[in-house]
């Protein structure tokens, strides 16, 4: 079976959402086909991790990601930043556009190795990639019998490969579903959060 749970943080910056509408604004002038095939803003996230638990492990995997949180991921945070900047587009083969994570990607790489060791040691099917590449998913392909695009114009990274996007607060660190209703918001729905920022 596949996947049902993945670890992300969600992007929220009103700046940096603007910024992402208007290259994909850009995107859909040069290939209007390309507006069925936009990820959309109120999903926008980084994912840390993708993984399968069944509904009875739940309960105890929660608690197993709370512990590494309160043990190691604060720890990380503090030390190597509080925020991730994004500057510049690049894309997975032909199919999928992404935003870059530039300034913090270096907290990403680290707690995505945590966690990805916690998962691992607990026995948790895992999903993700085995080498892990932080991206925020613009656009992403797929096959359709009402579009018969089959690739993103490479047009669509001209001038924008090093554009300034923005940044986004590292405030939580949330457990999401991948099989479960999205909320009234349309994002994910969560399963759990790990705040890194204490409430002010």
């Amino acid at each position: 079976m596949g996947p049902n749970l993945f670890l992300a943080f969600q992007i929220t910056n009103p700046e940096l959402i603007a910024n992402l509408r208007k290259v994909l604004y850009t995107c859909v002038e040069k290939e209007n086909g390309l507006k069925d095939f936009i990820a959309p803003l109120e999903t926008a996230h980084v994912t840390l991790d993708v993984f399968r638990v069944e509904t009875e492990n739940l309960a105890d995997a929660k608690l197993m990601l709370q512990d590494v949180f309160d043990r190691h991921i604060k720890t990380i945070w503090k030390e190597v930043g509080k925020s991730v900047t994004f500057k510049g587009l690049d894309m997975f083969g032909k199919t999928v556009l992404f935003a870059r994570p530039d300034q913090g990607s270096d907290f990403l790489q680290k707690v995505h190795k945590v966690f990805r060791k916690a998962l691992e040691d607990a026995g948790i099917e895992i999903h993700g990639y085995k080498e892990y590449n932080p991206h925020l998913t613009l656009l992403k392909v797929k096959a359709s019998k009402e579009n018969q695009l089959r690739e993103i114009p490479k047009a669509c990274l001209e001038n924008m490969k090093d554009v300034e996007l923005g940044s986004q607060e590292l405030k939580q660190i949330q457990l999401l579903s991948i099989s479960k209703q999205k909320d009234s918001f349309g994002y994910y729905h969560c399963e759990d959060v790990y705040n890194l920022a204490e409430e002010e």
